[in-house]
């Protein structure tokens, strides 16, 4: 009952009559007129059934006629023409250059043709609407649409595809003007995610227009490159690269080269099935030099070696079995940090640690190992009863009494200095300043109590790990770990393990040195590629016999490897926590090394020294992450992605803050001209420096930083480099995104329209609802559809009529 009540609502809506008062004579007739005829037939049984057919037909045809004598108005509503605004949009960045399957027109060149000189759709909607062209990429830019001659659309060279922002961005200009809708021609990838996915806030329908392609281009991409570096020696940089393939099944090459070096170039092959289809290949090297460094993902069909390699980078052309080469190649910046980094090491007596320690480090250009060695104890001042009575230490009997005041008296430690770069260095022992102290970058402490230091000494190393942010490494041995001094000052604060209970002593037996599973996750703790390989090795080792007596581990604090004794009683061997900016670690073992004395060949491989790699991948984690006095930071610009925000911080010696630093900075693309920028201070924080650099061209930047104190005295350097691929994103995906139109669409209130049914869609829009509309009345009497009906309907009377010979 609904659907009935509904239409005849619908019929007396749009339908009114233009000579209502005829409507009585007019059915009088009309009547009398049917009555007529169907007495006439009534009485001719000569057509038998036949004749109340041709009864109907007549009737029908006196009903029609009847009807125009009242003079029927079709009513509805239609845009009125030119009122409404009908803007554009067309996408014209470098994806439009994609071409269709098995085709050779690009998506740009199909909405060329739409818009050349037979472009009957784009008239018939000039008829009703006020159309307005616009081209974006970037930014909006108006075109203008000519019917007398072909259109052309001129490319920006810009791989940006900012849908939303131009949608908005035309839909602002004309807030006061009624719009109808937005045309618009793209192919769904977007640059930028941020605002696609609602759009009901536009308030204005949106009409895609897509063309009649294939869902899915034969295509194959680099959709992701993650670079992980790690202070495992032998293969410190691993860069994992991950690709993709739209199309049939194909055999790919995967090259990873030096940016700047395009000579030295690793390749892995890699198979992938038809369909979309991902895959992954891992490089794993050691960089031939550290600093940065630029590298460049590759990834092209085995059958189409010959054809890439003769391509120029900066020419996105295509291959038979690839639509665009844009997508295959990625930059990426790979900064290893150089030295020279400086270790101070504290023992409290000569040991073996340090012979091979130092052994390690001096085959190591970027780590400089400092030696601080007590090699006797303070004595107890008494006079012998012989002729040598001295004030000063045995040890310094016979220094020329000049330099009386340099001898060392019984009360005091006899310290040797080793691998000073001055003459004045250490001195005085352990530093006292924090100027002193800072200028190292990690601290060794090994077989030495508490009560060596004063407890200004003590404060001071606490600020080193604390703010400096430097590296503590605790190592085991007789003094170590032990007493209430420990446990209750200022190393026992820094250890990553408590002290022992009251009562545990250390017991010597044979202990099995072994990594744990969180260890297994840090590469600098292994020596293998592999776990199975790493546990081998550790199987293989001489036990131990010297383990500090130790507490449990502080909470937070992560255990990497554990000795077990024979009796399976388990210790933690090496624990690191996180202590304010820095980071300790405590290693209770004192025989380490035993691995050195009696080191075994691996695999027969003579020349293989793990204890000399384990110390030096040591080191280089306990400096790593030790802040700078100058540090260089590349970040993101909020606004724009051409644009980045370099950042330096800039400290004083003792590593607070320094806001009255000059910093220079020196930006060279690879392949141009190096520019020289002054960096301003940040209004907000202190010893913050900051430039925005927007880059001109895709490819490699470079920048070093050079500070400089307001007494023009140089603070120290830094460097860094980004990479600007803007067709990283533009290509992302080449594909038309029908998803995303489609949701585009329905949240705006618009259709989906194909590019071949655009007639269509010109010629039903006006009947739309749009802001501005007018009332349109038309005669249903005048179409030529109802006189057409009268005639049939007489007509095919007659010649039933005539049929049956009655006529």
């Amino acid at each position: 009952m609904s659907l009935v009540w509904g239409a005849n609502q619908l019929i007396a809506d749009s339908v009114s009559w233009g000579s209502p008062q005829w409507l009585v004579p007019v059915a009088v007739v009309a009547a009398l007129l049917s009555g007529m005829t169907i007495w006439n037939y009534a009485q001719s049984n000569a057509m038998g059934n036949v004749r109340w057919v041709a009864a109907a037909l007549k009737i029908a045809a006196i009903g029609l006629a009847a009807i125009c004598l009242l003079q029927p108005m079709r009513n509805s509503e239609r845009a009125q023409p030119r009122a409404n605004l009908l803007p554009i949009l067309i996408d014209r960045s470098e994806s439009m250059e994609v071409q269709s399957t098995g085709g050779s027109t690009t998506r740009r060149e199909r909405i060329e043709q739409l818009f050349g000189t037979r472009n009957d759709w784009l008239r018939r909607l000039e008829q009703d609407f006020d159309v307005r062209g616009y081209a974006f990429s970037s930014r909006v830019a108006k075109v203008s649409f000519n019917a007398e001659r072909d259109f052309h659309l001129d490319t920006t060279n810009e791989y940006s595809s900012r849908i939303r922002p131009s949608v908005e961005a035309v839909r602002n200009r004309f807030l006061e003007r009624p719009i109808a809708g937005i045309v618009l021609f793209t192919d769904g990838n977007a640059t930028q995610s941020a605002g696609m996915g609602d759009w009901k806030d536009l308030n204005c329908p949106v009409y895609p227009v897509v063309p009649n392609e294939s869902a899915s281009l034969a295509d194959v991409r680099v959709t992701n490159v993650t670079v992980r570096q790690t202070d495992f020696e032998s293969a410190p940089v691993s860069v994992r690269v991950q690709v993709e393939n739209s199309g049939d099944e194909r055999d790919l090459v995967v090259r990873l080269e030096d940016y700047e070096h395009e000579e030295s170039a690793q390749e892995q092959s890699l198979t992938l099935r038809s369909g979309q289809q991902t895959g992954e290949v891992t490089f794993q090297f050691r960089p031939d030099q550290s600093g940065l460094r630029f590298f460049r993902a590759t990834v092209f069909a085995q059958s189409d070696r010959d054809a890439f390699d003769s391509i120029d980078d900066g020419q996105p052309r295509s291959l038979r079995s690839d639509v665009t080469l844009v997508n295959n190649r990625r930059l990426i910046t790979v900064d290893r940090d150089s030295g020279p980094y400086r270790i101070l090491y504290v023992a409290g007596r000569p040991n073996w640690e340090f012979k091979f320690l130092r052994r390690a480090i001096a085959s190591d250009a970027e780590i400089e190992l400092v030696g601080l060695l007590r090699i006797a104890n303070k004595e107890p001042k008494f006079s012998f009863r012989d002729q040598g009575v001295s004030g000063s230490n045995s040890l310094f009997r016979g220094v020329d009494e000049k330099e009386a005041e340099l001898a060392q008296q019984y009360d005091e430690p006899v310290i040797i200095r080793m691998g000073v770069k001055e003459s004045d260095e250490l001195s005085d022992g352990f530093p006292e300043s924090a100027e002193e102290l800072f200028a190292y970058h990690a601290v060794i402490l090994d077989d030495i109590e508490s009560a060596f230091f004063s407890e200004d000494q003590l404060l001071l190393l606490r600020r080193f790990v604390a703010l400096r942010g430097g590296g503590l490494l605790m190592l085991g041995g007789q003094e170590s770990f032990s007493g209430k001094e420990f446990s209750d000052g200022v190393l026992g604060e820094l250890s990553a393990v408590y002290g022992p209970r009251e009562g545990q002593q250390s017991v010597a037996a044979k202990y099995q040195y072994s990594i744990s599973r969180e260890g297994m996750l840090e590469p600098w703790l292994r020596l293998r590629r592999n776990e199975s390989d790493e546990r081998s090795r550790l199987n293989r080792l001489p036990h131990l016999t010297t383990v500090n007596a130790i507490g449990d581990a502080k909470p937070g604090a992560v255990v990497l490897a554990d000795v077990e004794s024979e009796d399976g009683v388990s210790t933690p061997a090496l624990v690191t926590p996180r202590f304010g900016r820095g980071r300790p670690a405590a290693s209770p073992i004192g025989d380490l090394w035993r691995w050195s004395m009696h080191r075994t060949p691996d695999s027969g491989d003579e020349t293989k020294d793990d204890p000399a790699q384990m110390w030096r991948q040591l080191a280089h984690w306990l400096v790593g992450e030790v802040p700078r006095r100058v540090e260089l930071r590349v970040e993101d610009h909020a606004d724009s992605p051409k644009a980045v925000d370099i950042v330096v911080s800039v400290s004083d010696e003792a590593y607070l803050p320094l806001d009255n630093a000059d910093v220079e900075l020196t930006i060279t693309p690879i392949g141009s001209e190096p520019l020289v920028l002054q960096a301003s201070a940040d209004e907000q924080k202190a010893g913050v420096y900051r430039v925005t650099y927007w880059c001109d061209r895709p490819g490699a930047y470079r920048v070093s930083v050079k500070a400089s104190g307001a007494d023009h005295a140089p603070i120290g350097e830094d460097e860094s480099g980004w990479t600007y691929e803007p067709a990283v994103n533009e290509f992302r995906n080449v594909a038309l995104n029908r998803e995303v139109l489609t949701a585009i669409a329905e949240q705006t209130g618009g259709k989906v329209i194909s590019d071949g049914d655009l007639a269509a869609f010109a010629e039903a829009l006006p009947s739309q609802k749009v802001p501005v509309m007018q009332t349109w009345t038309y005669p249903l009497w005048h179409s030529a559809w109802w006189l057409t009906a009268i005639i049939a309907c007489l007509c095919t009377e007659w010649g039933l009529r005539r049929w049956k010979g009655m006529a």
